[in-house]
């Protein structure tokens, strides 16, 4: 069998002696891949429980697999003692994961070949699923973490069915019910758009969505590339005290004039946030690629937890830093890409926030329109889902008219019709229909709700 066992103990070793390297190794080598059944276990064990905020050393490892058969037969507690007593196990660690990955997809290739030779050999296989095979085995043994899978149109209606069958209807929010009825629910594997001029609200519309998201069940992990974690934090205070009618202003929080009162309904909305199953990556600067592995480490930490990660919100999407040397329109190009990946890669909703150029403002009303995302890059065609959002309120405030102004009752009218609202603009959804809706933006304390 081609294997190495001693790199496997080595791998082993270095996550038991510390476990802060679990997640640097989880990210190069997989349990699957040990060849040794016990080992790759034992690697398991220690990577779900480091995921999970458990130990993860030789002494939590040998408790958890004091009663293995396997266990007991390697040596049991002496096989720990061994492997960790190894002064060198964690120098060159990481090379030897990416060794023991390299290693296991050998071994699948052999092992399909031997399948395949198997089969040649058998008359009653037919000789094109036998090269099938063999095509199977190559492109699985290589390509082992691509997000492309084959499927005949059966299956593609069975996996139809079970979603029916299931009633998944992705992620819902329930506190914007305008954004739940566009969207029909943030589907796994797709890719929405959150697109808007600067003071639209798009931030308190993504953490409103996020939290609605949190409290209804879905795991959530809002990446911030723009604000800090107390920045944010301000805002989802804000949101979290507010009962649809009073709460605690934003602006008291971040000027910190904050009242007896204040300071209970915060604490509440502490308490509250403790138990729902949100993480927030604060971030100044971050590349697709390591996107992609915190997604990854993610999803592990919420699965260890008995959760899932279902929603991804990126906050916004032109922050992210693409390869170098790429112009603007290729670097956005290929976020887009990376993000469409992403999510069905993951199996999760990615929604990514986009800023809008000015030219949106050179129209007359001011509303977006798809033609705004075609000169940035490929958003347009990846996004499964593209939505706009305006407030009229935001545009009519900069073109306050005075008492005296022959059009100051037109402008009153105005501004009485569209104040504390936000228009959410469906402009394109792959698989439905568009169209738009109406929610109420309480700005006051950074929420956004049904009307």
């Amino acid at each position: 069998m081609i294997a190495n066992i001693e790199a496997e103990g080595v791998v082993l070793a270095a996550a038991m002696i510390d476990p802060n390297q679990i997640d640097r190794l989880a990210d190069i080598v997989a349990p699957e891949d040990f060849a040794d059944p016990l080992l790759g276990r034992m690697f398991r064990a220690a990577r779900d429980s480091f995921s999970a905020g458990k130990a993860a050393n030789g002494v939590a490892i040998n408790n958890m697999f004091k009663d293995d058969e396997a266990y007991k037969t390697a040596g049991g507690p002496s096989l720990v003692a061994n492997l960790t007593a190894n002064p060198v196990a964690l120098i060159g660690c990481v090379d030897l994961a990416k060794q023991v990955a390299e290693i296991a997809k050998r071994r699948r290739i052999a092992e399909g070949l031997t399948e395949a030779i198997e089969m040649a050999a058998d008359q009653s296989v037919t000789l094109a699923d036998t090269v099938d095979h063999v095509d199977s085995a190559l492109t699985h043994a290589t390509d082992i973490a691509s997000s492309t899978t084959m499927h005949t149109g059966a299956n593609c209606l069975d996996a139809m069915m079970a979603q029916l069958e299931s009633r998944d209807r992705g992620v819902m929010c329930k506190l914007i019910p305008p954004m739940d009825d566009l969207l029909g629910g943030a589907r796994r594997k797709q890719m929405i758009i959150l697109a808007a001029r600067p003071g639209m609200g798009k931030t308190a519309v993504a953490l409103s969505y996020s939290i609605g998201a949190a409290m209804n069940g879905h795991g959530v992990l809002y990446v911030s590339l723009e604000m800090s974690a107390p920045e944010l934090g301000a805002r989802m205070a804000a949101d979290l005290c507010f009962n649809g009618e009073t709460g605690v202003p934003f602006s008291s929080i971040v000027n910190q004039k904050i009242g007896s009162d204040d300071f209970r309904r915060l604490r509440q909305a502490r308490e509250i946030a403790a138990d729902l199953p949100i993480e927030v990556v604060d971030a100044s600067s971050l590349s697709i690629g390591r996107l992609n592995v915190i997604v990854r480490r993610q999803a592990r930490k919420f699965a260890a937890k008995g959760a899932r990660l279902d929603l991804v919100v990126v906050d916004y999407l032109q922050l992210l830093s693409a390869d170098k040397g790429k112009s603007a329109y290729e670097a956005v190009s290929q976020i887009s890409r990376a993000l469409k990946a992403i999510a069905k890669e993951h199996d999760i909703a990615v929604m990514a926030l986009a800023q809008l150029s000015r030219e949106v403002e050179k129209r007359p009303g001011c509303r977006p329109q798809l033609s705004d995302l075609r000169d940035s890059g490929q958003i347009e065609q990846d996004a499964d889902t593209v939505m706009f959002l305006l407030r009229n309120e935001y545009y009519l405030q900069r073109e306050r008219k005075e008492i005296n102004d022959p059009d100051y009752m037109k402008w009153e009218a105005a501004m009485h019709e569209h104040q504390g609202k936000i228009e959410f603009i469906c402009a394109k959804r792959r698989n439905g229909e568009t169209g738009k809706g109406i929610g109420a933006f309480h700005g006051a304390y950074q929420a956004v709700r049904g009307l």
